[in-house]
């Protein structure tokens, strides 16, 4: 049985796609690429904005129309939030498995026949999470583990704790076989990802932090590089980001979500801190780790969001110590308090403020690679970018970089080199390996 995987959204899906490929491979299965003819193709769907949904129905059809004989499963946050939808966009019969069943999805979508099946419980019933770990990682180079899932905050905007359930974390011995076994095959990067990471170990006995797991981590496995996925405001402590400082296998990259500069939006958000203390942990990070990139997501358009905020964000962006921005426009999303929210923003004002907030985070951006220039640092080698022909890697703090001087016919995959930027030009960057 051929089967072919298509996958939307976070680092969590991405891993738990991963985990379906194995289940799949563990019965014979042969997994090939999505554009390929397959007897089963599965979508792991995003529920976060309305054209990440849509994305996932797109891909629903073009599987469906690839190979009208085959079978179609759905799974992921909009299977579990929106099964309806897909129901009624999709032809044909389909199998839908929830979040709650996506550990057995293999099991449940290899049945022979092609028929509507219905594998979506009440998500907020789990309690932990599942425990199957990869016995390879996807890539070589480096390798996304989930140790939390789900998400108790409830930003009004946000279905994710509707779709992910509550948080739920992975134990720590489970955790360091995962990097272990990575470790073994090679992978030099691990990324500790999950839908809210720095809720990590509060639903774990004895109760737990995330630094307590990356104290054991770090030290654990001195050759991989660990680079977190993302971090609320508030979890930016001085204890964490004073021991981040002296850990040299921790990448110096940090991923702060802001979503608006205003207090009165941020407010409307259900966001749990204020600009100023925003700005506060930005600025003490930035003094304890001059060189870390720190990137930070803005959502645009929220209900109510009036023109002196959108200049209050923008405004506040401008004086932040960020290196790069992801900025989104409000999509609503069914269920949550915000969609019923009056002073909805018209879509045309909503694409005006994110061309605005990308465009300075795009000089933000330049800046931080151009103060890079001249700097000896090391680079994790991945793959050949096919418009220049050069190898491409990141730094620790999150450089894409092209490497002149490496030989050709020569895999550098996998290679972690120290290199020194030489510079910028057309939106790349460039370095040269050292010796």
């Amino acid at each position: 049985m051929r089967v072919a995987i298509f996958t939307l959204g976070c680092k969590v899906n991405q891993y738990e796609s991963a985990a379906i490929a194995e289940a799949f491979e563990d019965r014979g299965a042969l997994v090939v690429p999505f554009r390929e003819a397959a007897d089963l193709y599965v979508v792991n769907t995003c529920a976060v904005t309305a054209r990440a949904a849509a994305q996932g129905r797109q891909a629903l059809r073009a599987a469906r129309r690839r190979n009208p004989a085959a079978r179609v499963v759905a799974t992921g946050c909009q299977v579990q939030v929106d099964a309806q939808r897909i129901l009624d966009e999709v032809p044909g019969a389909i199998c839908l498995v929830g979040n709650d069943f996506k550990a057995q999805l293999a099991e449940l979508a290899s049945a022979s026949e092609d028929c509507l099946e219905f594998y979506v419980g009440e998500i907020g019933r789990i309690r932990e999470i599942p425990r199957r770990l990869l016995r390879r990682p996807p890539a070589r180079t480096r390798a996304f583990v989930r140790v939390q899932d789900g998400c108790d905050a409830f930003c009004s905007y946000c279905i994710v704790p509707f779709a992910r359930g509550h948080s739920r974390s992975l134990p720590p011995e489970l955790v360091h076989r995962q990097v272990e076994s990575f470790a073994r095959a090679g992978v030099r990067e691990v990324v500790l990802t999950g839908i809210h990471l720095g809720a990590y170990g509060q639903d774990l006995s004895p109760r737990r932090v995330l630094l307590d797991l990356l104290r054991e981590l770090a030290p654990a496995f001195p050759e991989v590089l660990f680079r977190l996925s993302s971090l609320e405001p508030l979890e930016i402590t001085d204890t964490l980001v004073h021991w981040a400082a002296g850990t040299p296998n921790l990448a110096p990259h940090w991923h702060v979500p802001l979503q608006s500069g205003s207090a009165r939006i941020l407010a409307r958000m259900n966001r749990r801190y204020t600009p100023g203390e925003y700005a506060e942990r930005l600025h003490r990070l930035r003094e304890a780790m001059p060189r870390a990139a720190i990137g930070a997501d803005v959502l645009v358009g929220f209900p109510g969001e009036e023109d002196a905020d959108f200049l209050e964000t923008l405004s506040f962006l401008e004086g932040l110590p960020v290196t790069y921005v992801h900025a989104f426009p409000y999509s609503a999303r069914p269920g949550t308090l915000a969609a019923a929210l009056p002073g909805q923003v018209p879509s045309a004002v909503k694409k005006a403020r994110v061309r605005a907030v990308r465009a300075l985070g795009e000089t933000k951006r330049t800046a931080f690679h151009e103060a890079q220039v001249g700097r000896t640092t090391s680079c994790l080698v991945e793959d050949v970018d096919p418009a220049t022909g050069l190898w491409r890697g990141t730094t620790p703090n999150y450089v894409r970089v092209h490497l002149s001087g490496l030989a050709a016919g020569t895999d550098h995959g996998g290679r972690r080199l120290r290199v020194r930027i030489t510079g910028q030009s057309g939106g790349r960057v460039f370095a040269e390996a050292v010796s």
